[in-house]
């Protein structure tokens, strides 16, 4: 009697909670969460790394007036420099021979001052004519005149004897040096460059096989590791037609809308925005990624049924562009939580 006892009071048990997981199901269910697909306008873009450099406007190149040896350079590349400051030291014969000109001409200045003196006071006494007055005094002002443009030359050399010190003509940036001590060099051999940190350029290393998609105008985003919440923005400018054959990359020119913080050489992370596309969108955590392949829960007679998908880009706010769904459809925002194996 006992033993019937506990098998009915089992039974009841087993009865009770067999409705209980019968009302919970649909709670279950109830508790689904769902999203609806919406289409959004996404930007489409190529991605780069890239760099400041001067402007070519910003930029002055530092030669030699005279040919000659670089005896000494007195800076470092990213050295800020100021007008007039001393940035290398060259040395020319030709200041040797000018110094020679000088001490030559000084000599024979002070000789023709002496003799127009006394041929003055020749003059003045009747001992001679007024031409030979003329003569000398012809004489000391061309001897003059051709001392003072030696020693104005050497003034504008910047030299002494046998060397020419090279200044700065502007305030600006060290930005590169392409002579060493030792070479030999003339007016057209650039000693360094000389740069304006407020005239600068982003260049782009961009992949040749995206260099197609890329026009002038197009918009730019840079970002930088020093500044994470920082976003700089810019313009393209110049889209180059050489291929770097080691690196087969494209330099694009883009010109930022600020230039301040940025510094020459500065290093960044670039995306060009080459246009915009249609997609539908949806949270990142509703996509399922199984076998190489992307796939949803959509919802259809509210049972969820798996279709797959094509991943199109993953957004900024966390959220996924895909192609091959429908405006409206709802689709399961956990599947990986809530959908059984």
């Amino acid at each position: 009697m006992r033993i019937r006892r506990l098998l009915i009071s089992f039974l009841l048990l087993a009865s009770c909670s067999g409705e209980k997981a019968l009302k919970e199901e649909p709670k279950q269910q109830a508790k689904r969460e769902t999203i609806e697909v919406v289409f959004e306008k996404v930007p489409e873009f190529v991605e780069a790394t890239g760099y400041v450099q001067p402007d070519k406007e910003g930029t002055v190149k530092i030669t030699s007036r005279l040919a000659g040896v670089v005896q000494s350079i007195k800076v470092q590349v990213g050295d800020a420099v100021k007008r007039g400051q001393v940035l290398a030291t060259v040395k020319a014969p030709d200041t040797t021979d000018l110094y020679s000109q000088k001490l030559s001409l000084s000599a024979q200045l002070v000789q023709a001052e002496r003799l127009y003196r006394l041929k003055k006071e020749l003059y003045e006494v009747g001992a001679i004519s007024k031409s030979e007055l003329m003569d000398a005094e012809t004489n000391y002002k061309i001897i003059k005149a051709q001392l003072e443009g030696i020693q104005k030359k050497l003034e504008l050399l910047g030299g002494s004897l046998g060397t020419i010190t090279i200044t700065s003509p502007v305030d600006g940036v060290v930005y590169q040096i392409s002579a060493h001590v030792g070479d030999a060099v003339d007016q057209s051999t650039e000693i360094l460059s000389i740069a304006d940190p407020k005239k600068v350029m982003v260049v782009a290393l961009l992949p040749d096989k995206d260099a197609l998609r890329v026009k002038r105008e197009d918009r730019a985003e840079f970002f930088i590791s020093t500044y994470p919440e920082k976003r700089f923005s810019g313009t393209i400018k110049y889209v180059s037609d050489v291929v770097d054959p080691d690196t087969r990359t494209v330099k694009v020119f883009i010109e930022p809308f600020e230039k301040e913080p940025f510094k020459i050489n500065m290093f960044f992370n670039i995306k060009i925005i080459t246009g915009q596309e249609t997609y539908a969108v949806v949270p990142k955590s509703a996509i399922l990624y199984q076998d190489g392949k992307f796939y949803v829960y959509v919802l259809k007679d509210d049972k969820p049924v798996k279709e797959e998908v094509n991943f199109i880009k993953e957004l900024e706010d966390g959220r996924v562009a895909l192609f091959g769904l429908e405006k409206g459809q709802k689709v399961l925002l956990n599947p990986i939580r809530e959908v059984s194996p």
